[in-house]
């Protein structure tokens, strides 16, 4: 259930003797630290405080502390650039969307495929006219789903470049194909959550099984047979050189508004590859047992996910060509989607009269989102900003455990520590040019948000609030 910030008149404040905390905790992705959440405090009026932010200044110094809310903030997003995306810490991103406020994405995964060992399928007789192709399935492990579950067509193809586990990719990089379409089942429904087959066993992974062409597919690795295309992975003319691996993407052309999702794929996965089942039909019927060979994604696979964005006549493309509407909600997106700029134009005038000293600095950012929404936002946020080399950096708050910038549902908002960063902007030793909003994990989520602005007509706006002295 939504809180919201208790506001209250000055000469109501008298009647407490403290302020009430609330502290949430949050499991933090890609950080060692679990992170608090800062204490509600009251808004509307300057008084003296007790007991608040005691952590930055000494007890000795608590003179003249004040509270102040007030502080302008202008908020509004701006597209991403492209992300790194190739052998990340993580899940590999497939699948197709529409949201209604940022339009459609559009995630393929790009890998290559090695050999579970050198092969020669030619039998005994010197042909491989006794084998018959069963079937050839590709699986991936699934480690979850953002959006929804609905029926999506998913298509294969040969890549027609190279690509090294040595270099760098991004997600705005495309790749060429070669030939047809592998894939040839219709819509498959993802299940991300219940336990799946793999060649007929149940494993303890959810699995996504794409039939493959008998044809275009397995007897095309068979009839490599007596080559060295088939005698190794890395060697000269040995297996990468030949077939240069696979794009895995999605394909629903019909696809309408609030449909559709983006399923996590786990590509270092031992159950994560592609198998041909056959058999040899020489000899009596009763010898006729299925084998299997594997094609295998793995850590030694290059890969990387190739997204597109589709923003056109979107609320988002509509804030990318006019800031200003930022003031009324922003958009933040991973996958190279949009990022937000968050600016405190008059912060600097806290110091025109005198010495100030933080002693505690919270940014509140309220999201827009319900228990009913189709797509959840992010689980944390970064901030950062542009240091004096022109290098994204962190801010020095970033190792102290109240940090915060985890997702609290039970508030609906965001909240962040940068105490160290507005002292060293009032110390001079930082520019007061605003701060960068990235979603955590951007390269392996693909969460959304959606963020009240300043001028929002909800209750709930963004906010400065800084416990200060002035000496």
């Amino acid at each position: 259930m939504k809180k919201y910030l208790v506001r209250m008149k000055c000469w109501q404040i008298n009647k407490f003797s403290k302020i009430i905390s609330l502290v949430s905790k949050r499991k933090a992705i890609n950080l060692s630290a679990i992170f608090f959440l800062g204490l509600i405090v009251l808004t509307g009026c300057k008084k003296k405080e007790d007991g608040i932010g005691l952590n930055v200044q000494p007890q000795s110094d608590q003179l003249n502390v004040k509270l102040i809310d007030t502080a302008s903030i202008i908020t509004y997003s701006i597209k991403e650039d492209s992300l790194k995306s190739d052998e990340l810490d993580g899940p590999s991103m497939l699948g197709t969307y529409i949201d209604p406020y940022f339009g459609k994405m559009d995630a393929s995964i790009i890998s290559q495929i090695r050999l579970e060992a050198s092969v020669d399928f030619t039998l005994a007789s010197g042909s491989l006219d006794s084998l018959v192709i069963d079937s050839v399935v590709m699986s991936l492990a699934l480690q979850g789903s953002f959006g929804n579950l609905d029926p999506q067509t998913f298509e294969v193809y040969q890549m027609n470049e190279d690509i090294d586990i040595d270099s760098t990719y991004y997600t705005n990089k495309l790749m060429s194909t070669t030939g047809p379409n592998l894939a040839v089942s219709g819509p498959i429904t993802p299940d991300p959550v219940s336990v799946g087959y793999v060649g007929g066993s149940l494993t303890e992974y959810a699995i996504l099984n794409i039939p493959l062409s008998i044809n275009e597919f397995g007897w095309k690795m068979f009839n490599e047979s007596g080559n060295t295309s088939l005698s190794g992975n890395d060697g000269a003319g040995e297996f990468l050189d030949w077939h240069k691996g696979l794009v895995i993407k999605a394909n629903n052309p019909a696809q309408g508004v609030n449909n559709g999702g983006i399923i996590y794929v786990d590509m270092v996965n031992s159950f994560s590859k592609v198998t041909i089942f056959y058999r040899d039909t020489s000899g009596i019927s009763s010898t006729h047992d299925t084998l299997s060979f594997d094609f295998n994604f793995n850590a030694n696979c290059a890969h990387y996910n190739s997204v597109d964005i589709d923003y056109s006549n979107t609320f988002v493309d509509a804030q990318i060509n006019d800031s200003t509407f930022g003031m009324d909600v922003f958009y933040l997106q991973a996958l190279g989607g949009t990022k937000a700029k968050i600016h405190f134009p008059n912060l600097t005038n806290f110091i025109d009269s005198g010495n100030v000293v933080v002693n505690k600095a919270e940014l509140v950012l309220p999201i827009q989102y319900n228990a009913l929404d189709n797509f959840t936002p992010s689980d944390y946020l970064f901030l950062t900003r542009v240091d004096e080399n022109g290098n994204i950096s962190f801010l020095p708050d970033i190792n102290e455990s109240s940090h915060g910038g985890q997702l609290d549902l039970a508030t609906n908002n965001y909240t962040f520590n940068i105490t160290r960063y507005v002292n060293k902007v009032f110390a001079g030793e930082f520019q007061n040019e605003g701060l960068t909003l990235v979603v955590g994990g951007s390269g392996i989520t693909a969460n959304r948000v959606i963020l009240n602005g300043a001028n929002s007509l909800n209750k709930d706006k963004p906010k400065l609030v800084l416990t200060y002295t002035k000496y």
